[in-house]
């Protein structure tokens, strides 16, 4: 079965107790915590302050994604806050290889990420394989309601053969406009973890009710 994940920046901050039961009984398996630093993107997403609010409220895991050009300083603030599930971007400025090796050591949980316009590089074996799993941006970091990108379908594609090839299980999860109408061609093309948002977990406040209509359209690939 496939694993959906909350995107937080997508939740009502107004009510954030609230809010936060509900996802946490709604059939979801984790959450996805945006950081965009106003350079990879031109917006600027959660800094660490929220994180402390939201690990207070839950015990599934908060993926912390790192949508930034330098994310060391970002690594460092959070790291000091107990977070210990990190998305790296291959577009970053970081040296991958060392920045992935200390934070294992430090028994973290690494993930690798990639824009929507980035196409599958030839060094993705290398990284993948010292990675727990693969984010694939399905639209461009830090803003809701845009639209999906057909484009990305095949670097799913590409991912997943390559993957397989090589017999590396590891999961690619797609995060951008996921509803209904998109997350079912993401499965067909090797996605097995879905980030969603405004247009899918988020549409309307029957959270258990979209959880099951994102898993039944899955199912009908």
């Amino acid at each position: 079965m496939i694993q959906i994940h909350a995107s937080l920046s997508c939740m009502d901050l107004l009510h954030v107790e609230q809010q936060m039961h509900a996802l946490n009984t709604c059939g979801i398996t984790g959450y996805h915590y945006d950081v965009v630093d106003g350079q990879f993107n031109c917006c600027l997403d959660f800094g660490d302050l929220m994180y402390e609010v939201f690990r207070k409220e839950t015990t599934l895991p908060i993926d912390v994604h790192l949508a930034c050009i330098s994310p060391q300083p970002y690594i460092n603030a959070f790291r000091r806050i107990g977070a210990d599930r990190f998305i790296l971007h291959y577009e970053s400025d970081i040296d991958l290889d060392e920045t992935i090796s200390a934070l294992k050591q430090q028994g973290v949980h690494v993930l690798l990420g990639f824009r929507c316009d980035t196409p599958v590089p030839d060094d993705f074996l290398h990284y993948a394989a010292q990675t727990e799993g693969i984010l694939k941006l399905t639209v461009q970091p830090g803003f809701s309601g845009q639209s999906f990108q057909p484009p990305v379908l095949d670097h799913i594609r590409e991912m997943r053969r390559q993957l397989n090839e090589a017999g590396l299980s590891i999961p690619i999860e797609a995060d951008g406009n996921i509803h209904d109408g998109t997350i079912g061609e993401c499965v067909k093309a090797g996605a097995d973890v879905f980030t969603c948002g405004s247009s899918g977990l988020f549409k309307s406040a029957d959270l258990a009710g979209n959880v099951a209509a994102l898993q039944k359209a899955a199912e009908r690939i």
